[in-house]
């Protein structure tokens, strides 16, 4: 968002609005598409099932399972992740269950809202159409399978 507000020449002030909001709202679809790699459906989005856990990526899902006392119950599970139905099932079961899911959640909604607030806190300067376009970017992400 930053480079297309650069490119369109604006304001220095607009640019940086812009740039922040882009910064929040692609945290946000970031944390949506850890949620679906763990918790969709891969039939819905498409997604190899289960892939960023077979791969060990750490999510900010992952970070705050770290944190919980659920850990040394889901860390053997994600160290040595089989993909298999079963055992992904499990460790989706004991990421719900420790708040990890829940939490990527409302972080990924507090991103959302960040990147909304970010062009309306600036209304001055940023055109109305801008904002509204953010807010349909930002309200795709409610419900979004794929």
């Amino acid at each position: 968002m930053r480079a297309a507000a650069v490119l369109a020449g604006t304001s220095p002030e607009l640019e940086s609005a812009i740039g922040e909001a882009g910064r929040h709202l692609g945290v946000a679809f970031q944390l949506q598409d850890d949620l679906l790699s763990t918790f969709g459906a891969p039939e819905s989005h498409g997604k190899d099932p289960f892939s960023d856990l077979r791969e060990g990526k750490e999510t900010a899902i992952i970070a705050f399972a770290r944190t919980t006392a659920a850990w040394p119950a889901i860390a053997p599970h994600f160290e040595d992740f089989i993909a298999g139905e079963g055992e992904g099932g499990m460790l989706r079961a004991l990421l719900t269950d420790c708040g990890a899911e829940e939490y990527a959640r409302s972080l990924m909604e507090q991103q959302m809202r960040a990147g909304i607030d970010a062009l309306a806190n600036r209304e001055d300067i940023v055109p109305a159409a801008v904002i509204r376009l953010c807010i349909r970017l930002a309200s795709s992400l409610e419900g979004r399978r794929a």
